[in-house]
């Protein structure tokens, strides 16, 4: 098959969504496929940073257009080059990704003109969970019922990361869930066969306590990280310090104002390699996700393949990311209390840390991109008219 893959950044540009469409492009291209992405030149949504960044990445070949932004409340990335590139390429079928991005009406314009089957994968987020403010959610909620609903009701084939996510496209967007099919993500299992070496972190940053506690993923409004910075405060094990690894959305400053504040000693480590963030997971104490919206979370089953304990909110897909009471433990969102008690709990019992790590390495051989990607196969070849 010749497949098209459409995101609003690729990388070397970090994120969740962005590590799910790397993964689709090479795993499917290692099964035989012709894939091609699709994307922006933006490294960063927000800040709206764009940047030169390569035109193949790991043998998939890379188209990137310019990206425009309608700025301030209603921001909202254009990239008028997809349109031609989606009417142009050659695809037997197009995958796009993130609900309410451009690339899924560029999608949608493809599979009007020239019947060409098309599959969404929504990455949802509902309204309420959305960064910005009221403004913004009232356009978002806007889009919702004027664009959002009839774009996703013209695919194919929508694809859910978790349960949770069909649940909200049906609930938030009113979507029928006839046409979802739940396609869990994944690691790459070859990354992980070998548990981390721990040096690797150490050596880097030798200023790190031994015991710390990781958060990773972005640095965004809707991650709880004033959450975990007063969780860390009320622990109150000044030898336990806080590390935080990943891109900043414009939070940096202020979360180490606050950490500063409380007496907490935190370490922003910003985006790193590939072979660092396998090792700072296996050193760590535990990873805390403490989230006010995930579709799944993709941080906890790398955690898990490190032999890492895990604490993640009780929202979105994230249990169903983690094994709760297993690999780790379960809070409610900005419940600070209850996650101060949970990552205490974790700190001062470790034989309890190490078994849920033992643990979670065997709940994450359950997600390995290999198994994930031939049932991706199967649904493409479903819809192939």
């Amino acid at each position: 098959m010749k497949i098209l893959q459409g995101c609003v950044r690729y990388p070397p540009a970090p994120g969740g969504a962005e590590t799910v469409v790397k993964a689709y492009s090479e795993g499917l291209r290692d099964l035989g496929h012709d894939v091609e992405v699709i994307t922006t030149d933006l490294y960063t949504e927000t800040p709206f940073v764009k940047k030169e960044m390569p035109s193949e990445v790991n043998g998939i070949n890379v188209t990137r257009h310019k990206a425009y932004t309608v700025s301030g409340e209603a921001h909202y990335v254009l990239a008028p080059g997809m349109v031609q590139s989606f009417l142009s390429k050659k695809a037997d079928i197009i995958h796009t990704h993130s609900y309410g991005y451009f690339q899924n009406h560029a999608g949608w314009i493809r599979e009007r003109f020239q019947s060409t089957p098309w599959v969404i994968t929504p990455h949802f987020h509902p309204s309420w969970s959305m960064w910005g403010g009221a403004k913004r959610k009232t356009l978002r909620e806007f889009y919702d019922t004027v664009i959002g609903k009839g774009t996703m009701e013209s695919a194919d084939l929508i694809t859910c990361v978790s349960k949770h996510e069909r649940d909200m496209l049906v609930s938030e967007i009113g979507i029928s869930e006839d046409n979802i099919k739940i396609i869990y993500n994944g690691i790459n299992w070859n990354d992980w066969q070998i548990l981390p070496d721990k040096n690797i972190f150490r050596k880097q940053y030798p200023d790190i306590s031994d015991k710390f506690v990781l958060f990773a993923g972005r640095l965004a409004t809707n991650k709880g990280l004033s959450d975990l910075i007063s969780a860390m405060d009320l622990v109150n094990q000044k030898s336990v310090d806080l590390v935080i690894t990943g891109a900043d959305m414009g939070l940096g400053k202020q979360l180490e104002k606050e950490a500063s504040e409380k007496g907490v000693r935190m370490h922003r480590l910003g985006h790193i390699d590939d072979e660092t963030y396998r090792s700072v997971l296996a050193a760590a104490e535990m990873l805390v996700l403490p989230s006010e919206y995930e579709a799944f979370g993709i941080v906890l089953l790398e955690a898990a393949a490190a032999e890492t304990a895990v604490i993640g909110t009780n929202v979105g897909g994230i249990p169903e990311a983690m094994s709760p009471g297993n690999n780790g433990l379960i809070v409610e969102y900005n419940d600070v209390d209850n996650l101060s008690k949970s990552i205490a709990t974790l700190l001062d019992d470790a034989k309890m840390c190490k078994e849920m790590g033992k643990a979670g390495r065997v709940w994450a051989k359950n997600f390995s991109w290999d198994s994930i990607l031939k049932e991706l196969e199967q649904e493409y070849s479903s819809i192939i008219r």
